[in-house]
């Protein structure tokens, strides 16, 4: 099905919802769609190389080894 055509469903349902249930509709998309970002955060932490770049980010920052924004974008 596509997604458009899944998208009028959705709301034709979603309209015809009462109130109560409207609001548990909500709460289970909103779970659906956090989950989602909750995966890919996840899946991304887990890969070693990644979790070593963020660690060695969050040292450089601490330790004050920073670059400014501005002098960023007048290196390139």
């Amino acid at each position: 099905m596509k997604n458009a055509k899944l998208q009028k469903q959705a709301m034709m349902l979603i309209e015809r919802l009462p109130k109560k249930k409207l609001k548990a509709a909500i709460d289970y998309m909103t779970y659906l769609h956090d989950k989602e970002a909750w995966e890919a955060t996840y899946e991304l932490a887990c890969n070693p190389e990644i979790a070593k770049d963020l660690e060695e980010a969050e040292a450089d920052m601490k330790a004050g080894r920073l670059k400014s924004w501005a002098d960023v974008k007048r290196d390139v």
